[in-house]
């Protein structure tokens, strides 16, 4: 049995992971959404479900507490687990972040998402920074066209989204680019996978991919 996920957990200095008080079949225990930085502005990565009060509640009570502000929102993919609590925020908190996420495809310069906040767009190998935190944006598709992990250059951390899930498969769109996109992770060879939904998974990224990856592609090459 997955340990219990707790409200709010400091996982390290620069971590701050809050659960989206949605849980279901397909989110676990819920939306891992995280604070991240040192300073007075941060970044958020993720924002659970619309209209999830619990969550917009002790979100408010952590930034209240930390006496802190988000700079940037950014959102590993189009689902409504994960962009959908921006709308609550935009129009709640009293500094409107930049919202970024990645394009659904190579044209999408109007996602549906624009039509309610402004969106900026993310690329591959692109940075953001606020004061103690790094994050690189990777492009991984398969779960869904738009997805993104994110690497804490300072600490060598993952935020996998649901490219890699705490426990069980994740789903996909696209098995031959999700197997590229886990590909791609292994070369980042992160420390520690904070994922989108369940517990941290502090096994060796090769322990954890590679017998995936292998009978995939040995599969592929028969």
């Amino acid at each position: 049995m997955a340990a219990v996920i707790p409200a709010v957990s400091k996982l390290t200095f620069r971590v701050i992971r809050i659960l989206g008080f949605n849980p279901g079949a397909m989110t676990l225990q819920g939306t891992n959404t995280y604070l991240l930085g040192t300073g007075k502005n941060r970044i958020l990565l993720d924002t659970g479900d619309k209209d999830v009060k619990e969550y917009q509640t002790q979100l408010a009570q952590v930034l209240h507490t930390e006496q802190i502000d988000i700079e940037h929102i950014v959102v590993t993919h189009w689902h409504h687990d994960h962009i959908g609590g921006v709308e609550n925020l935009y129009g709640t908190i009293a500094k409107q972040p930049k919202v970024w996420k990645h394009r659904r495809s190579p044209d999408d310069d109007q996602d549906e998402l624009s039509q309610i906040y402004p969106i900026r767009w993310l690329t591959d190998g692109q940075e953001l920074k606020v004061e103690g935190a790094t994050v690189k944006v990777h492009h991984t598709p398969g779960h869904t066209t738009d997805h993104v992990v994110l690497t804490l250059l300072e600490e060598n951390i993952l935020f996998s989204g649901d490219c890699i899930l705490g426990e069980g498969t994740a789903v996909f769109e696209d098995l031959y680019t999700y197997m590229q996109s886990l590909n791609k992770i292994l070369e980042l060879n992160p420390s520690v996978i904070y994922p989108g939904h369940g517990n941290i998974i502090e096994v060796s990224c090769s322990v954890l991919l590679i017998p995936i990856l292998f009978p995939s592609y040995l599969g592929l090459a028969q």
